[in-house]
């Protein structure tokens, strides 16, 4: 079973805040190969960005420089600032961008400078990628076209699916790949740990999620997609 062609992926950043704000490094490394964990009943696999993959969305659109893929209550989507530089090297992805000057965003402007925020996330359908198989090993998804939507810096640059980038992939799910993507995640919960179904799993024929952690909401979206 394949992943959804709309994903986030966080990559560990270094960025350099040279004259207090403007804000540069590597977005995403190339042809390196990248573990995504297992979730539901999709299959960890390696996944490698090659360099041609944002070349198309790149001459059609720059993309939205954000915060926390829009999640942070006082930024919201309001862009927390604009790029300058957005290109493929030699290396990786590489980003320039100049941060607005005002309240709300001087706190992030901070960490980015104090080298406390140290992860770089963007938000991207897959256009084109080929699978390779590998025996006793994994898979290998190489990517070689993508539409890049947002980047920016996250809190907590992992490559999982945290809450953080749940929200950001339902966003641009249609109805089915949500109705998937939420089916999966019940089979995580109930296969999680030790085994045993988590307190509330479902009986036969029923659909009820853990949603102790999502806001009302959050809990009426998710379980309106359920039929």
């Amino acid at each position: 079973m394949k992943p959804s062609r709309f994903c986030v992926r966080a990559y560990s950043f270094e960025p350099e805040v040279s004259d207090g704000h403007t804000m540069e490094g590597y977005a995403a490394v190339f042809n390196r190969h990248a573990r995504v964990p297992a979730m539901g009943r999709e299959p960890a696999f390696d996944e490698m960005i090659e360099r041609s993959a944002f070349t198309k969305t790149l001459a059609e659109r720059m993309p939205v420089l954000q915060f926390d893929h829009g999640n942070d209550p006082r930024t919201g989507t309001v862009p927390i600032g604009a790029f300058e530089d957005v290109h493929p090297d030699e290396h990786g992805l590489y980003v320039r961008a100049r941060l607005f000057d005002n309240p709300v965003v001087e706190p992030i402007r901070q960490a980015i400078e104090g080298k406390a925020l140290r992860g770089m996330s963007f938000k991207m359908r897959v256009n084109n990628d080929t699978w390779t198989r590998r025996g006793t090993e994994v898979d290998l998804r190489s990517v070689k076209e993508v539409e890049l939507y947002e980047l920016g810096p996250v809190v907590h640059p992992v490559y999982t699916a945290t809450s953080v980038s749940v929200r950001s992939m339902m966003m641009g799910l249609d109805d089915d790949e949500r109705r998937r993507l939420l089916y999966d995640l019940v089979d995580y919960l109930r296969n999680s740990s030790d085994g045993a179904a988590p307190a509330g799993t479902p009986s036969a024929g029923a659909v009820e999620l853990d949603t102790s952690g999502l806001t009302r909401a959050a809990r009426e979206r998710a379980l309106s997609v359920f039929p």
